[in-house]
């Protein structure tokens, strides 16, 4: 399954918006109205079938100066397809399995301000169906002087959905998922809840 995911969470540690050195943690959360996830993945060899998550929540915590911790859940009853019934297969046990495991989840540590401006490999752990597994996303060069705020942050992908346990249909349906987030954040607020 090639997971292409367009993370917006890098955004906010490249705009500079964290505190200065002796404040509180800045915490940029997920604006879930302005950001979304994307999937495709290619069955019988030819065609893509995509689908779109229209609810995502987390945040982006500045954890020293100049790093950050990303947190992204994806809710999985969120995802809306063009044919209805690929989007009830896509929720069902056969796949996402949506029932038992209503969340995917990224994260990843020490993310240095710059991959947010310039783009560059993210590292990180991907939950999908319960399952940990370390993972390599594509964050993509900023469009914007403030990423997350006034433009998008995007990543991209790639994972085998065997990895998952998602081992069905493996004479239709690829093993490779595509993923693409785009995240938009609110402004920055500090570890007691003020804006900075």
């Amino acid at each position: 399954m090639a997971l292409r995911v367009c993370s917006g969470l890098l955004l906010a540690a490249l705009a500079g918006l964290g505190p200065a050195e002796g404040q509180a943690q800045a915490v940029m959360r997920i604006d879930p109205a302005h950001s979304r996830a994307e999937f495709g993945v290619r069955v019988f060899l030819l065609r893509r079938i995509e689908g779109r998550f229209d609810y995502l929540q987390g945040e982006l915590r500045q954890t020293s100066p100049g790093h950050y911790r990303i947190h992204v859940q994806v809710a999985v009853q969120s995802l809306v397809m063009r044919q209805p019934d690929h989007a009830r297969w896509a929720r069902s046990e056969e796949f996402f399995d949506a029932q038992r495991y209503p969340w995917i989840r990224f994260e990843a540590e020490d993310v240095a301000k710059s991959l947010l401006r310039d783009g560059g490999e993210l590292p990180g752990w991907l939950v999908l169906r319960g399952v940990r597994q370390p993972v390599r996303f594509e964050v993509l060069p900023a469009r914007c002087p403030r990423p997350g705020l006034d433009c998008p942050v995007e990543a991209q992908g790639e994972v085998e959905r065997s990895r998952f346990g998602m081992d069905a249909r493996r004479w239709a349906v690829s093993d490779r998922v595509r993923l693409r987030l785009h995240v938009v954040f609110f402004p920055a607020v500090d570890a007691a809840g003020a804006e900075g």
